[in-house]
């Protein structure tokens, strides 16, 4: 009766697990990847629906912000981070996107008293992850905007 591997048993063992290992990463990588840029996406999403409601209120002195309503709320997105913050430099809140993944260009989202995009003009904005994919924000002429995974034309 044999006790134990024999070495090539254990070879063959080690051979196996690295062929499916080696199968395995690059996916777990490209999920990760996945992932990071659709919680960016969806918190930046959020955030802009949160500010959006914050400028449809009539005061918004009652509001955890105690700001004026004529001291209105904006949101600057950087390629690294995006910062809600007042027009006097006040900043209320600040994220720092998950690491490989960047936006575009900066921008500044302000919206007006009826929940419009100022100013309301055609525009895009995608953020990018480390592999290359890439989500777009897009916002119309009417000031509204919604999330992507097709480039708009």
């Amino acid at each position: 009766m044999q006790k134990g591997f024999a070495t090539l048993e254990i070879v063959l063992m080690i051979f196996i697990v690295g062929l499916l290992a080696s199968c395995a990463v690059p996916n777990a990588v490209r999920i990760i990847d996945r992932v990071s840029l659709d919680y960016e996406v969806k918190r930046l999403y959020t955030d802009m629906r949160f500010l959006q409601s914050v400028g449809r209120m009539t005061n918004t002195k009652d509001f955890h912000f105690g700001t004026e309503k004529d001291e209105a709320i904006r949101l600057l997105i950087h390629p690294k981070r995006y910062v809600v913050e007042n027009f006097s430099g006040k900043i209320y809140s600040e994220h720092y996107l998950s690491n490989g993944v960047t936006a575009s260009k900066e921008k500044t989202v302000k919206f007006d008293d009826m929940g419009k995009i100022e100013p309301a003009t055609s525009d895009t904005l995608n953020l990018t992850s480390r592999q290359g994919k890439e989500l777009y924000f897009v916002f119309d002429s009417v000031g509204r905007f919604r999330g992507s995974r097709e480039k708009p034309q």
